[in-house]
């Protein structure tokens, strides 16, 4: 191959670059991760705190029942329960009062349901109560809340990095195409899977770097020996190599200029 004949002149790209397809992808996963942040968060957070409060400052009602279910997925449970109770010294005359609320809980693993559950409540606020298992499960809600904000809050941030990375390599691209500079890449792996191309490669431009493409199963770089160990790529301005074809994608050069570069090897 003779790379001193790959033209200095700008190319034309081959195909799309797919960056506002890609972007979009990406921003539609962010804001459904966003959208689970906010649900988890909104839903589950204000429960949790209330039990945190019960935990150190609740009463135990005189009287309570604990209604609705408690559904499992997988190793995941959502209860949603309805809480009634009777507490003292709020009706008329010092008598009792019964009152009743809804409560959802989310925690993970099972739980010990042998013992007949109590209701707690707060005495400055009855209205804020929980049930006893709720309490015991306390430690396993926060982590399980904590963990799962965590999840998916890293999801959106890398979705957003995921964004400015795909318009980086989009922007590269074009400036590579309008000042080519052609160089051997090393081939690190190469693997099929689920009908795509998956190839990493990497090059030196003051420190080694590498990078990943993903192409259709019936695309192969442009190799430069009989070995497949190296391959065409071109550099542009800002260092980063784009990885090229066995038909030059995804730059454009015309037939004329592929048998110049390719007639070293013939």
């Amino acid at each position: 191959m003779n790379l001193a004949a790959f033209p200095k002149h700008a190319l034309g790209l081959a195909e799309g670059t797919g960056t506002g397809r890609k972007i979009f992808v990406l921003l539609l996963s962010g804001l459904f991760f966003a959208g689970c942040f906010l649900i988890f968060a909104l839903v589950l957070g204000p429960g949790v705190l209330e039990d945190i409060r019960l935990s150190k400052e609740g009463k135990l009602a005189l009287r309570g029942t604990v209604g609705g279910e408690i559904r499992s997925r997988l190793f995941t449970n959502w209860g949603d329960l309805k809480l009634d109770y009777t507490i003292p010294g709020r009706g008329h005359n010092g008598g009792a009062t019964s009152l009743s609320r809804n409560k959802d809980i989310f925690f993970v693993g099972d739980f010990d349901d042998s013992k007949d559950a109590q209701i707690y409540y707060l005495g400055n606020d009855p209205s804020i109560a929980t049930a006893s298992y709720a309490l015991d499960l306390l430690l396993n809600r926060e982590i399980t809340l904590a963990v799962s904000l965590a999840i998916e809050l890293g999801f959106v941030i890398m979705a957003i990095a995921g964004c400015f990375r795909v318009a980086a390599i989009g922007r590269s691209l074009r400036r590579a195409a309008d000042h080519p500079e052609p160089i051997e890449v090393t081939i690190v792996r190469s693997r099929f899977y689920r009908r795509r191309h998956y190839i990493r490669y990497e090059w030196q431009n003051q420190r080694r770097r590498q990078a990943t493409v993903i192409w259709r199963q019936d695309r192969d770089p442009l190799f430069t020996g009989p070995t497949q160990e190296r391959a065409l790529a071109i550099k542009g301005p800002d260092g980063h190599a784009h990885l090229v074809d066995s038909d030059f994608r995804p730059f454009e050069l015309t037939e004329e200029e592929r048998e110049r570069v390719l007639g070293g090897a013939r």
